[in-house]
Order: structure tokens, then C-alpha cells, then sequence
């Protein structure tokens, strides 16, 4: 038996405009939902074998330092998207089981600094990388080179005009551990000593080191303080001759910069939620930018010019592209930003484990 619906006319005139509304409340949500592809900026996958750790410039080429299960890799990408493995070259046994901790270049030489856990105590042996991109070597070092009973932690290889230089800290004679360099020369990388100088740390100002940039010839380390129970966030610039450091405005922690264009671009922690600064030398700024939380164990890469604008990519609720301006969702990464690179127009993040390519 057949079952029929009889309706008047008003009512099917009613019924229609239900079912509009019901069409433009839902595009309405899907346009405005954070999630949405037709809101997010596109991203394109890179097609790896092996887990990204690590991204350089390289010239016109990505260098990308991976890792399979058990072993370090190092690859490079040119323009058109063509994929190259190196030929690595390991000098110790742990280099051979290495995680990359960073990777710098100068167009020319490309220096990386491994690293994995191993001995009675279980702290990170390091090892040293220096090549092209057509073969990486690794230069074993003395143990005292970068472990030893001064020890303290490489944050990574940063490219100067005066040659490669490696940031990490190293114990004090005053006091906790003062901020180091490594200079290279001959095969062999030599701690440059800290004491007189702005990387040295004293009973009244203790200084922590956590991520290193080239700036112009130099480089600029960004880092965190603490005076009388006073906790900031620091730089450390170096010119090529000198280190000179400055206090960041209203901030507990920089976790991660850039320079271009003669500005420095920093990023960090206040209160638990993300400070930006902008500046150079003792002249800095701090910016207002959308409210995104960042923990004190947070991890967060350095910006990068998209498009003319300063942009931070940052895994809050998804990965987002943060401005000073605004927030943007990105279509297809996911998970917590490792690190990214700009490399002429084209802007690589690692997200979650991937490679991906700014569409």
C-alpha cells in the first residue's frame, strides 16, 4: 500500500525554506570549522623513505637529514623535487646509530652534529659531520672534544662567515655551565674559551643555551636566564669577532630564531603562552600575537618569511601558520613541529614525522 503525505501549499513553501536555511547553516559551519580544507593553507607530502629529523639550506637545495630504524641518512632535494641520497660515512660506533641534532651549510660545506645515548651513564655521544652533497663524513673527535667530566649538551652547527662554529654549554668555573663554542679547523673542533665573556656564567647570572641561528657573518643563540631568582629570556649575537647578549622584553624562554633582512625573529614562552620578539643588538620588540599555549617543555621551530610575512608554524589544535596578524590552519601536516626551512620561494616543515612542501 502506497502512504502519501498531504501538505497545503504554505506549508511546502515552509518546508523549501527549511531546507535552505538547513543548507546555509551547514556550509556556513564548514567554512568557519578550524579543520576545514576550504579555510586551511595546502601543503603537498614529501616523499621520504626514512623519518626527517633535520633540514638545512643548501644553496638552492633542501638538505635533509633522516634516520631509518637504526641509522643516520642524509638527503637532498633539489628545485624540480628530485631526491638524492649522500654517501655517509660514519667513523664510530655511535655515529653509525646516530639521531641528527643539526645540520648547517654555506652553500658549500655542509656540518652536522649527531647524536645517540649509549655508556654506563647514558648520556648523548656526539659525533661530528662534515662533506657536500654528494658524500658526509663523520671526523671523530677526542672524547674530551664535546664529553668528558665538564660535559654539558650540543644544541647544534650554525654557519658564520669565519667558518662553522657548534653551540653548546660546558662547566663553568664560576658557577652551573657557561654557553660554549667549538671553532674548526683541520679536522678537529676546538672549544673556544667562555670565561670574559658574555657566555660565561657566574653565581649571580646562570645562562642556558637552547637553539643557534646564523645571523649575517654570525650567529645568534636563543636562550633563557636567571638573575636573583629572575627568570628572562636572552640572546647571545655574535658578530664574527665579539659576543654581546640582551635581555628579551617580558619573556621566561627564546626557544628558537631567525634572522633576515637585518632583523632577528625569536620565539618563546611568557606565562605559558607564546612571546615573539623582533629585533637586533640591544633593540627589541615584543609583539602581540593570537593566543597560543606553549609548555615548558614545548618545543618550537624557528619562523620563516612566508610571503613577506614573518610566520611561525606551531602544532596548536593542528598545525597552524601564526602571524602577528592572524592564525591559519595548514591542510595535511599534523603532529608537532620538528623544524622548518625556506629554501628560494619553497617552505619545508616537518610535522609529525613528515616532510611536507608549502603548496
Amino acid at each position: 500500500m502506497s502512504h502519501y503525505l498531504i501538505v497545503s501549499w504554505p506549508q511546502v513553501v515552509i518546508l523549501a525554506r527549511m531546507r535552505r536555511l538547513t543548507l546555509a547553516l551547514v556550509l556556513f559551519l564548514a567554512a568557519c570549522s578550524p579543520g576545514g580544507a576550504d579555510n586551511g593553507v595546502a601543503f603537498t607530502p614529501v616523499g621520504l623513505t626514512a623519518t626527517p629529523e633535520a633540514l638545512a639550506t643548501h644553496g638552492d637545495m633542501l638538505v635533509i637529514g633522516t634516520r631509518p630504524s637504526d641509522h643516520p641518512e642524509l638527503v637532498t632535494r633539489t628545485k624540480d623535487g628530485t631526491l638524492t641520497n649522500s654517501r655517509l660515512t660514519p667513523a664510530t660506533p655511535y655515529g653509525k646509530e646516530a639521531h641528527w641534532y643539526g645540520i648547517t651549510s654555506d652553500g658549500t660545506t655542509i656540518t652536522g652534529v649527531g647524536g645517540e645515548r649509549g655508556g654506563a651513564h647514558g648520556n648523548v655521544r656526539w659525533s661530528a659531520w662534515t662533506g657536500d652533497t654528494r658524500a658526509i663524513t663523520e671526523k671523530p673527535q677526542a672524547f674530551s672534544t664535546f664529553g668528558g667530566y665538564g660535559a654539558g649538551e650540543l644544541i647544534g652547527p650554525v654557519r658564520t662567515a669565519r667558518g662553522p662554529l657548534i653551540i653548546g654549554t660546558w662547566q663553568s668555573a664560576k658557577a652551573g655551565l657557561d654557553i660554549a663554542a667549538w671553532t674548526y679547523a683541520a679536522d678537529t673542533w676546538t672549544r673556544q674559551p667562555s670565561a670574559g665573556t658574555v657566555l660565561e656564567s657566574s653565581q649571580e647570572l646562570l645562562r642556558f643555551p637552547l637553539a643557534v641561528t646564523p645571523d649575517g657573518d654570525g650567529a645568534l643563540v636563543a636562550g633563557w636566564q636567571i638573575a636573583k631568582g629572575v627568570v628572562s629570556a636572552a640572546v647571545w649575537q655574535f658578530d664574527g669577532t665579539t659576543w654581546t647578549t640582551a635581555t628579551l622584553p617580558d619573556g621566561d624562554a627564546a626557544l628558537a630564531g631567525r634572522c633576515w633582512g637585518g632583523t632577528c625573529h625569536v620565539v618563546g614562552r611568557a606565562q605559558g603562552r607564546l612571546a615573539w620578539w623582533s629585533g637586533s643588538g640591544q633593540d627589541w620588540k615584543k609583539l602581540a600575537t593570537p593566543d597560543v599555549p606553549v609548555g615548558d617543555d614545548a618545543v618550537l621551530a624557528a619562523p620563516v618569511d612566508v610571503g613577506g610575512t614573518p610566520t611561525l608554524f606551531v602544532d596548536h589544535g593542528g598545525v597552524k601558520l601564526v602571524s602577528e596578524k592572524d592564525e591559519k590552519s595548514a591542510d595535511g601536516p599534523s603532529g608537532e613541529v620538528a623544524a622548518v626551512e625556506k629554501v628560494g620561494d619553497q617552505v619545508f616543515v616537518i610535522a609529525g614525522g613528515r616532510l611536507w612542501r608549502l603548496s
